[in-house]
């Protein structure tokens, strides 16, 4: 089953950006299921996706931050997301698609080791880091 995204703000992004938020995913959502959505269009074109959770539901908090490799893609793909949808998602509620507060694979990551330390760098739900369409370990 799919899902329709909906923009929260301008159908545009900033020059430069290239990092979405999505919003309001079903929580039994995962990175592995995000990768998995972007491979079918965006395959070796994103390098880090984050799904945060909620450690003691154990569960996706229904939000997900993708990071592109470049600034014409991610607006591609956030106008894709505008008027698209995610597959195999289903929920009641209707995904949300916004330009990311933090941009870039560096800040993202500073962000995350800054709010959740180096001890969760290793935790399956900390962000993922991928070259050329491979995940980093």
């Amino acid at each position: 089953r799919s899902v329709s995204v909906v923009v929260t703000q301008a159908a545009t992004m900033d020059d430069g950006a290239t990092s979405i938020m999505l919003r309001r995913l079903p929580g039994h959502m995962t990175w592995q299921d995000v990768a998995s959505n972007l491979d079918e269009f965006a395959a070796g074109k994103y390098d880090f996706v984050y799904v945060p959770c909620d450690k003691r539901r154990k569960r996706s908090i229904g939000l997900a931050y993708i990071n592109f490799v470049d600034h014409e893609f991610a607006k591609l793909v956030f106008e894709v997301f505008t008027t698209n949808s995610i597959s195999r998602a289903s929920s009641c509620s209707t995904p949300r698609v916004e330009q990311a507060r933090v941009q870039g694979l560096g800040p993202n990551l500073a962000f995350f080791m800054a709010n959740a330390g180096c001890n969760h760098i290793n935790n399956p739900a900390a962000p993922q880091v991928f070259e050329n369409g491979v995940r980093m370990r």
